[in-house]
Protein backbone atom coordinates (compact mmCIF):
# COMPACT_ATOMS: atom_id res chain seq x y z
CA UNK A 1 0.00 0.00 0.00
CA UNK A 2 1.02 3.36 -1.16
CA UNK A 3 -0.66 6.67 -0.24
CA UNK A 4 1.01 10.71 -0.65
CA UNK A 5 0.39 13.64 0.96
CA UNK A 6 1.31 17.10 0.88
CA UNK A 7 2.35 19.15 4.69
CA UNK A 8 3.97 23.02 3.98
CA UNK A 9 5.88 21.74 0.72
CA UNK A 10 6.51 18.26 2.19
CA UNK A 11 5.34 15.36 0.42
CA UNK A 12 4.83 11.81 2.39
CA UNK A 13 4.91 8.66 1.16
CA UNK A 14 3.22 6.34 3.63
CA UNK A 15 3.79 2.48 2.80
CA UNK A 16 3.90 -0.94 3.73
CA UNK A 17 2.71 -4.60 2.94
CA UNK A 18 -0.74 -5.00 3.47
CA UNK A 19 -2.03 -8.53 3.19
CA UNK A 20 -5.51 -8.66 3.80
CA UNK A 21 -6.60 -5.17 3.89
CA UNK A 22 -3.85 -4.77 7.10
CA UNK A 23 -1.36 -2.27 7.05
CA UNK A 24 2.02 -4.30 8.46
CA UNK A 25 4.45 -1.98 9.89
CA UNK A 26 4.30 0.96 8.18
CA UNK A 27 6.58 3.65 7.43
CA UNK A 28 6.66 7.25 5.75
CA UNK A 29 9.76 8.86 3.63
CA UNK A 30 9.45 12.46 2.68
CA UNK A 31 10.61 14.36 -0.48
CA UNK A 32 12.03 17.72 0.53
CA UNK A 33 12.80 20.33 -2.01
CA UNK A 34 15.17 17.54 -4.07
CA UNK A 35 16.00 15.58 -1.71
CA UNK A 36 14.19 12.05 -0.45
CA UNK A 37 14.72 11.35 3.26
CA UNK A 38 14.58 7.40 3.22
CA UNK A 39 12.83 5.16 1.07
CA UNK A 40 11.04 2.89 2.79
CA UNK A 41 10.38 -0.75 2.59
CA UNK A 42 10.82 -2.24 -1.50
CA UNK A 43 7.48 -4.25 -0.53
CA UNK A 44 6.07 -1.48 -2.59
CA UNK A 45 8.86 -0.63 -5.01
CA UNK A 46 6.72 -0.44 -7.88
CA UNK A 47 4.36 1.45 -6.43
CA UNK A 48 6.58 3.89 -4.86
CA UNK A 49 9.10 4.11 -7.97
CA UNK A 50 5.80 4.73 -10.08
CA UNK A 51 4.96 7.49 -7.86
CA UNK A 52 8.51 8.99 -8.14
CA UNK A 53 8.43 9.31 -11.75
CA UNK A 54 8.24 12.58 -12.92
CA UNK A 55 9.55 14.53 -9.51
CA UNK A 56 13.04 15.84 -9.58
CA UNK A 57 14.87 14.26 -6.71
CA UNK A 58 18.74 15.11 -6.88
CA UNK A 59 19.95 12.72 -3.63
CA UNK A 60 18.46 10.65 -0.75
CA UNK A 61 19.53 11.10 2.64
CA UNK A 62 18.95 7.59 4.99
CA UNK A 63 18.21 8.42 8.54
CA UNK A 64 19.69 5.24 9.94
CA UNK A 65 20.72 1.81 8.20
CA UNK A 66 17.46 -0.38 9.27
CA UNK A 67 15.86 -2.00 6.19
CA UNK A 68 12.47 0.14 5.91
CA UNK A 69 14.31 3.12 5.63
CA UNK A 70 16.65 1.66 2.78
CA UNK A 71 14.79 -0.43 0.81
CA UNK A 72 14.37 1.43 -2.46
CA UNK A 73 17.63 3.17 -1.74
CA UNK A 74 19.31 0.92 -5.12
CA UNK A 75 16.48 0.77 -7.64
CA UNK A 76 16.03 4.70 -6.90
CA UNK A 77 19.71 5.76 -7.41
CA UNK A 78 19.25 3.14 -10.72
CA UNK A 79 16.24 5.40 -12.11
CA UNK A 80 17.72 8.95 -10.94
CA UNK A 81 21.77 8.44 -11.03
CA UNK A 82 22.12 10.47 -7.70
CA UNK A 83 23.84 9.41 -4.36
CA UNK A 84 22.89 8.60 -1.41
CA UNK A 85 23.91 10.05 2.00
CA UNK A 86 24.32 8.38 5.04
CA UNK A 87 25.89 8.71 8.77
CA UNK A 88 29.30 6.70 8.50
CA UNK A 89 28.66 3.77 10.72
CA UNK A 90 25.58 2.92 8.13
CA UNK A 91 27.54 2.82 4.87
CA UNK A 92 28.56 -1.01 5.06
CA UNK A 93 24.18 -1.66 6.05
CA UNK A 94 23.91 -0.07 2.46
CA UNK A 95 27.10 -2.03 0.67
CA UNK A 96 25.70 -5.33 1.92
CA UNK A 97 22.30 -5.34 3.86
CA UNK A 98 22.54 -8.79 4.99
CA UNK A 99 24.58 -6.89 7.49
CA UNK A 100 21.10 -6.32 9.58
CA UNK A 101 20.97 -9.59 10.33
CA UNK A 102 16.93 -9.76 10.09
CA UNK A 103 14.65 -11.74 12.08
CA UNK A 104 11.61 -13.96 10.59
CA UNK A 105 8.71 -11.61 11.17
CA UNK A 106 10.96 -8.65 9.39
CA UNK A 107 11.79 -10.58 6.76
CA UNK A 108 7.97 -11.28 5.95
CA UNK A 109 7.37 -7.12 6.22
CA UNK A 110 10.29 -5.77 4.29
CA UNK A 111 12.95 -8.06 3.30
CA UNK A 112 16.40 -7.63 2.81
CA UNK A 113 17.09 -4.69 0.50
CA UNK A 114 19.09 -4.24 -2.60
CA UNK A 115 22.46 -3.33 -2.25
CA UNK A 116 23.34 0.41 -2.73
CA UNK A 117 26.58 2.59 -2.35
CA UNK A 118 26.29 5.24 -0.41
CA UNK A 119 28.51 8.54 0.75
CA UNK A 120 29.34 9.44 4.58
CA UNK A 121 27.19 12.66 5.33
CA UNK A 122 28.22 15.66 5.98
CA UNK A 123 27.23 18.12 9.13
CA UNK A 124 24.89 19.58 6.38
CA UNK A 125 23.23 19.13 3.34
CA UNK A 126 20.77 21.36 1.04
CA UNK A 127 17.87 20.15 -0.57
CA UNK A 128 16.62 22.85 -3.15
CA UNK A 129 16.01 25.97 -1.13
CA UNK A 130 15.94 24.11 2.10
CA UNK A 131 19.37 23.67 4.07
CA UNK A 132 19.37 21.00 6.87
CA UNK A 133 21.80 20.59 9.56
CA UNK A 134 22.66 17.30 10.60
CA UNK A 135 22.35 15.73 14.30
CA UNK A 136 23.84 12.74 15.03
CA UNK A 137 20.86 10.96 17.26
CA UNK A 138 22.19 7.98 18.90
CA UNK A 139 19.61 5.44 20.70
CA UNK A 140 17.55 3.72 17.93
CA UNK A 141 20.83 2.80 16.47
CA UNK A 142 24.28 4.48 17.04
CA UNK A 143 24.24 5.68 13.07
CA UNK A 144 21.21 7.58 13.62
CA UNK A 145 20.49 11.08 11.84
CA UNK A 146 18.08 13.80 12.65
CA UNK A 147 17.45 16.59 9.66
CA UNK A 148 16.46 20.22 10.82
CA UNK A 149 15.55 22.78 8.92
CA UNK A 150 16.14 25.86 10.96
CA UNK A 151 14.14 28.06 9.04
CA UNK A 152 10.97 26.43 8.51
CA UNK A 153 11.17 24.93 11.84
CA UNK A 154 10.98 21.54 11.06
CA UNK A 155 12.87 18.19 12.16
CA UNK A 156 12.83 14.88 10.73
CA UNK A 157 13.12 12.55 13.36
CA UNK A 158 13.42 8.80 11.72
CA UNK A 159 12.74 6.54 14.13
CA UNK A 160 13.91 8.03 17.05
CA UNK A 161 10.18 10.12 18.10
CA UNK A 162 7.65 7.41 17.12
CA UNK A 163 5.15 8.91 19.19
CA UNK A 164 4.74 9.91 22.82
CA UNK A 165 3.72 6.79 24.00
CA UNK A 166 6.94 4.55 25.06
CA UNK A 167 5.94 0.99 26.24
CA UNK A 168 7.96 -1.25 23.72
CA UNK A 169 11.49 -1.37 22.88
CA UNK A 170 13.75 -3.28 20.36
CA UNK A 171 16.51 -5.28 21.91
CA UNK A 172 19.12 -3.49 20.19
CA UNK A 173 17.64 0.16 21.29
CA UNK A 174 19.06 1.87 23.94
CA UNK A 175 16.12 3.76 26.21
CA UNK A 176 18.62 6.09 27.94
CA UNK A 177 20.16 7.34 25.26
CA UNK A 178 16.92 8.18 23.16
CA UNK A 179 15.90 10.13 26.05
CA UNK A 180 19.13 12.10 25.87
CA UNK A 181 18.80 12.47 22.29
CA UNK A 182 15.44 13.76 22.44
CA UNK A 183 16.05 16.26 25.01
CA UNK A 184 19.55 17.21 23.11
CA UNK A 185 16.76 17.83 19.96
CA UNK A 186 13.74 19.64 22.40
CA UNK A 187 16.33 22.13 22.69
CA UNK A 188 15.34 23.51 19.14
CA UNK A 189 12.69 26.04 18.08
CA UNK A 190 10.32 23.09 16.27
CA UNK A 191 7.44 23.80 14.57
CA UNK A 192 6.96 20.51 12.58
CA UNK A 193 8.23 16.82 13.44
CA UNK A 194 8.35 14.59 10.71
CA UNK A 195 8.50 11.01 12.01
CA UNK A 196 8.77 8.18 9.66
CA UNK A 197 6.30 6.31 11.91
CA UNK A 198 3.44 8.80 12.75
CA UNK A 199 4.02 11.46 9.82
CA UNK A 200 3.74 14.75 10.17
CA UNK A 201 3.34 16.04 13.91
CA UNK A 202 2.72 19.47 14.86
CA UNK A 203 3.81 21.48 18.14
CA UNK A 204 6.51 19.36 17.28
CA UNK A 205 8.63 20.62 19.88
CA UNK A 206 5.89 20.15 22.92
CA UNK A 207 5.19 16.85 21.59
CA UNK A 208 9.13 15.83 22.28
CA UNK A 209 8.93 17.31 25.54
CA UNK A 210 5.96 15.51 26.24
CA UNK A 211 7.68 12.10 24.96
CA UNK A 212 10.40 13.19 27.38
CA UNK A 213 8.51 13.31 30.68
CA UNK A 214 6.65 10.28 29.85
CA UNK A 215 9.88 8.31 29.72
CA UNK A 216 11.43 9.81 32.86
CA UNK A 217 8.68 8.72 34.69
CA UNK A 218 8.78 5.67 33.59
CA UNK A 219 12.32 5.24 34.44
CA UNK A 220 12.19 6.88 37.84
CA UNK A 221 9.30 3.83 38.72
CA UNK A 222 11.65 1.41 37.39
CA UNK A 223 14.61 2.78 39.63
CA UNK A 224 12.60 2.88 42.63
CA UNK A 225 11.56 -0.55 42.19
CA UNK A 226 14.78 -1.84 41.35
CA UNK A 227 15.99 -0.33 44.64
CA UNK A 228 13.46 -1.84 46.13
CA UNK A 229 14.74 -5.33 45.29
CA UNK A 230 12.36 -5.82 42.83
CA UNK A 231 13.66 -8.19 39.58
CA UNK A 232 13.04 -6.83 35.91
CA UNK A 233 10.36 -9.03 34.89
CA UNK A 234 8.59 -8.55 38.22
CA UNK A 235 8.48 -4.47 37.40
CA UNK A 236 7.62 -5.29 33.71
CA UNK A 237 4.43 -7.10 35.33
CA UNK A 238 3.88 -4.41 37.69
CA UNK A 239 4.24 -1.21 35.24
CA UNK A 240 3.20 -2.26 31.86
CA UNK A 241 1.55 -5.91 32.20
CA UNK A 242 1.51 -8.92 30.64
CA UNK A 243 3.77 -9.29 27.37
CA UNK A 244 1.53 -9.12 24.22
CA UNK A 245 1.34 -10.29 20.62
CA UNK A 246 3.84 -7.99 19.34
CA UNK A 247 6.19 -9.86 21.72
CA UNK A 248 5.26 -12.64 20.17
CA UNK A 249 5.32 -12.07 16.64
CA UNK A 250 8.61 -10.52 16.92
CA UNK A 251 10.01 -13.13 19.16
CA UNK A 252 11.30 -11.04 22.04
CA UNK A 253 12.88 -8.80 19.85
CA UNK A 254 10.18 -5.98 20.35
CA UNK A 255 8.80 -6.18 23.27
CA UNK A 256 8.20 -4.32 27.04
CA UNK A 257 10.66 -6.49 28.66
CA UNK A 258 13.17 -4.92 26.45
CA UNK A 259 12.26 -1.35 27.42
CA UNK A 260 12.27 -2.39 31.33
CA UNK A 261 15.59 -3.94 31.26
CA UNK A 262 17.34 -1.14 29.12
CA UNK A 263 16.46 1.22 31.96
CA UNK A 264 17.26 -1.61 34.65
CA UNK A 265 21.01 -1.72 33.47
CA UNK A 266 21.46 1.13 32.27
CA UNK A 267 22.46 -0.20 28.96
CA UNK A 268 21.78 -3.78 26.85
CA UNK A 269 22.95 -6.61 29.26
CA UNK A 270 24.32 -9.74 27.27
CA UNK A 271 21.45 -11.79 28.17
CA UNK A 272 19.03 -9.99 25.81
CA UNK A 273 21.56 -9.68 22.90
Amino acid sequence: MLKISENDSVTLFYMGRSPLGFLLYPVHAFLVGDTLIDTGTNRVDKKFLSALKGRTIAKIVNTHHHEDHIGNNRDIQDLFGIPVYAHLAALPYLENPRLNDLRLYQRIVWDWPKKSKGTAIGESIDAGNYHFKIINSPGHTEDHICLYEPDKKWLFTGDLFCGTNFIYLRRDENYLQIMETLKTLSQLEIKTVFCNLKGAVENGREALLKKISKMEKLRDRVINLREKGLPPEKIRKKILGKEDAWNLVTGGHYSKQNTIDSIFFGKRPDRIN
